[in-house]
């Protein structure tokens, strides 16, 4: 893996950052602030495209490119739609029926199947049989949402990119899965440069570009095609439940806020400011240090995972571990219980996404 491999991805990303974000106005691409989207000014959402095109680019330029075939159409399919939403927004349920197709498409392009679900005792698992279909879409749906959610703050879902991809790095290089290594390093690489100009650091202190939808939910549907690749492996596979603890943060926010909607008779995709990072703010937390501590809680609950599988750990137990993080999160988040709104002065911090 040479340097220039690494650079590229970085370099072109963020030059593509920079360059989208100049045309962004003329795209209708920027991100007006309004009642639930409280940052200062419009910002162009333009991320997702920078890092899709720079990824593109350096592994066609590496000549691994072929082995992405799997994951075009519907990587595309919902970054046309995403980015669509982010100029003129989509009606939810288009975009549902869309991410459907897409996982659908997913699924079929890749041959992959979900023949059962593990639990502790019951050898083979529960077999879905005509439901595997059905339930594996149902899990891309609800990954990629997970990380279109979780981009709520600068940073935050780009850091939770990183993490779930360099989890799936620590998979393929324990399985020696080199193509997936040189397809994720890149991937890392592009995500890195993105990063740069929109995370907080001393030389940034508000995010200069946004992710946009288009670029979360194809990000979301990639990390499900690395899931995916790596459980479909002839030698050394990964079992697919992997892919709950890559992002598990994310997921578990999600199904958080989810149920703290439903139970207070609202619909759980219509928007509001309960997520997490939005409680954060609302406790007094800068987005400077949420957004760190965030990552920090993703990556030691991917990092749990991780050591689990490589101690022996059966998927069955790998499942009921992951459904306890669930039930503690609810517990701890008391979903049952309606958060107050947020002083206008803590959401100015915030940038939209969830």
């Amino acid at each position: 893996m040479s340097f220039n491999f690494l650079f590229y991805p970085f370099a072109l990303s963020l030059i593509f950052c920079l360059v989208l974000a100049r045309s962004a106005p003329w795209l209708a691409l920027m991100d007006k602030p309004d009642a639930r989207k409280q940052h200062q000014g419009a910002v162009p959402v333009v991320g997702g495209l920078a890092i899709l095109a720079a990824y593109v680019i350096a592994v066609k330029l590496r000549g691994i490119g072929g082995n992405l075939v799997g994951a075009i159409g519907p990587v595309a399919l919902v970054l046309l739609v995403g980015v669509i939403d982010d100029a003129r927004p989509v009606s939810a349920r288009i975009k549902l029926v869309v991410q459907i197709f897409a996982a659908w498409w997913l699924v079929r392009a890749t041959g992959f199947q979900l023949e059962s679900i593990p639990l502790p005792g019951i050898p083979g698992g529960i077999p879905l049989g005509w439901l595997e279909t059905p339930v594996a879409i149902l899990v891309i749906v609800g990954v990629v949402n997970a990380i279109n959610l979780s981009d709520g703050a600068d940073g935050l879902a780009g850091g939770h990119v990183m993490i779930a991809l360099a989890f799936f790095l620590g998979v393929a290089l324990l399985t020696q899965h080199m193509t997936v290594v040189l397809l994720l390093v890149a991937l890392m690489s592009s995500v890195a440069g993105f990063l740069l100009v929109n995370a907080r650091h001393p030389l940034l202190a508000r995010a200069h570009v946004f992710m946009g939808d288009g670029g979360a939910l194809a990000l979301g549907m990639l990390l499900c095609w690395f899931a995916i690749e790596l459980a479909r492996a002839k030698h050394a596979a990964a079992p697919p439940l992997l892919l709950l603890y890559a992002v598990a943060l994310p997921l578990l926010d999600m199904a958080t806020v989810s149920v703290r909607r439903m139970l207070h008779g609202v619909s759980p995709m219509r928007p509001d400011r309960t997520h997490l990072h939005h409680i954060l703010c609302l406790k007094g937390m800068s987005v400077e240090l949420s957004v760190p501590l965030l990552w920090l809680c993703n990556a030691i609950l991917a990092g749990v995972g991780l050591l689990l599988w490589r101690a022996g750990v059966s998927p069955g137990a790998l499942l009921m571990v992951w459904l306890a993080f669930l039930v503690g999160k609810m517990l701890w988040m008391r979903v049952w219980e309606e958060l107050p709104a947020p002083e206008p002065d803590a959401a100015s911090e915030e940038h939209p996404g969830s």
